[in-house]
């Protein structure tokens, strides 16, 4: 186990804090730390007609085009199924009747306190898309049965998008008549 003895904020933005300091080992010893603070967020995995609805944008940071299930920062005090909602309509044009939550994981602990809630949208109705100011959205529908395929061969790289179509496809497996 690891308790901060000193830490201070290094850096603070719009959709994270850095927080840098010395932690205790459970040997005594002493090391930095260096973690990110993230206020979370949501993916969904919207199923119509037998296909998900995906989104392709450019990412700076990898400096290409993505393909990635729906997503978005958590606002504070949101619930994580009104973030889901919002993004599944902001992003792709939908509402869903149900939000089925999958899972939430942890994006990378050894790094950042950030968790990502995954869920599963169906019974799609269309409404208004409503796209952030700053983002270049480009729908992609993909026929459930090419999933297993295109994971395979790492069509995604998103890490979300990977983790929330395997869970998706299990639940949906589990559920036939739900695909």
């Amino acid at each position: 186990m690891e308790t901060w003895v000193e830490q201070r904020e290094a850096f603070q933005g719009p959709v994270f804090t850095v927080v840098t300091g010395e932690a205790v080992l459970d040997d005594g010893q002493r090391a930095r730390r260096d973690v990110v603070r993230h206020r979370g967020g949501v993916g969904v995995v919207p199923v119509l007609d037998g296909q998900v609805l995906l989104v392709r944008q450019f990412r700076i940071a990898v400096e290409r085009d993505t393909i990635e299930i729906p997503a978005g920062l958590r606002e504070p005090g949101e619930t994580l199924e009104a973030c889901a909602a919002r993004e599944l309509a902001e992003e792709v044009g939908y509402a869903a009747k149900r939000l089925i939550p999958l899972l939430n994981y942890c994006t990378s602990p050894g790094f950042t306190d950030e968790s990502t809630a995954i869920f599963l949208a169906l019974d799609l109705h269309p409404v208004a898309a409503t796209p952030d100011w700053d983002e270049r959205i480009h729908q992609v529908a993909l026929p459930l049965a090419t999933l297993p395929e295109a994971l395979a061969n790492g069509t995604f790289e998103d890490g979300k998008t990977v983790i929330g179509l395997y869970a998706a496809l299990a639940w949906l497996n589990a559920t036939p008549a739900e695909g």
